[in-house]
């Protein structure tokens, strides 16, 4: 990953004065090509590196730069560790567990970096839940396709149920409201798809390779990848389910207060699908406005109860 190359190089250039290019990509084990790329990017990003030819050259940091500054401050360091042990939650990746390794010893072993606190203030939790262990297969899976530039072959399936094969180019893994999802080219579609993990089975790599496009990320903001129209509903809503609006919407879509609790807005899709998406409140929530919408609400209901009638 390019992210852990970078921190890697830097580590490197700290402890050295002067690193061959060689030994840079003998030991992150990619081409020399692309650690010069890797350079690149850290001098676009404001770190004085410099590169020597000649048997004693190499990449190395401004002497100035590292006496007279601080490259990383604490924060710096934390923050690294804390967006690391995230990540590693999910992947469990080897090579993140040493990084994180080096980081805290950097930390442990430099005064000038040592923590001002005694705890993290930001914790981010990413552990899979049981429901959801597999992920990690598929999130390593997908990584390596991206690496290695493989295409990815997997059965998908809709949210009608209908199943199709896809191979697909990816680019970006999202995590979007409590769910994961892949950015991809399909080939199939001759275009760009956005792919629920959730959704994706028998996922493999294909051995044939693929020249990555100008990916653009797609918009997931609900309104190009989800085609239905959503309709601003107006629900009467228990205190003890605010929080759920205001996380989802905003404080400003809590309208009034009443006795009994709270009038809100929660916009949803006009079908099965948004419906669902009410029915997690159970029955702290009732929906008001509009009546065509309630009247719709209460018909799926009554199918839900018909089905425990016949039963």
């Amino acid at each position: 990953m390019k992210m852990e190359r970078l921190i890697a190089i830097i580590m490197l250039l700290l402890e050295r004065e002067t690193v061959p290019t060689s030994e840079l990509a003998e030991k992150l084990e990619v081409s020399r090509r692309t650690i010069f790329r890797d350079i690149d990017t850290l001098s676009m990003a404001g770190l004085p590196v410099v590169v020597t030819r000649g048997p004693a050259g190499g990449v190395s940091l401004m002497k100035s730069y590292k006496v007279d500054k601080k490259l990383f401050t604490p924060k710096d360091i934390q923050s690294l560790i804390t967006g690391l042990r995230s990540y590693h939650q999910l992947l469990e990746n080897k090579d993140i567990a040493n990084m994180l390794t080096k980081l805290q010893s950097m930390m442990e072993g430099n005064d000038s970096l040592k923590q001002p606190f005694h705890h993290e203030y930001v914790s981010v939790d990413l552990e899979p839940t049981q429901g959801n262990r597999s992920l990690r297969n598929l999130l390593r899976m997908i990584e390596k396709s991206v690496n290695d530039k493989r295409y990815l072959l997997f059965n998908y399936t809709d949210k009608n149920g209908n199943e199709t094969f896809r191979k697909v180019e990816p680019y970006q893994i999202v995590f979007k409201e409590s769910s994961w999802y892949l950015q991809a080219f399909c080939v199939e579609r001759n275009d760009y798809r956005i792919f629920k993990l959730a959704r994706m089975g028998e996922m493999r790599l294909s051995e044939e390779t693929f020249i990555p496009r100008s990916f653009v990320p797609l918009p997931m903001d609900g309104s190009d990848w989800m085609t239905k129209e959503k309709v601003p509903v107006v629900i009467r809503i228990d205190k003890s389910i605010k929080d759920k609006v205001i996380e989802r919407f905003g404080e400003e879509n809590i309208i009034a207060q009443d006795e009994d609790g709270y009038i809100a807005k929660y916009p949803i899709v006009d079908n099965e699908e948004g419906y669902n998406v009410l029915l997690k409140f159970g029955a702290k929530c009732q929906i008001i406005e509009p009546i065509d919408v309630r009247r719709n609400f209460i018909n799926y209901l009554n199918k839900i109860l018909a089905i425990y009638k016949d039963g």
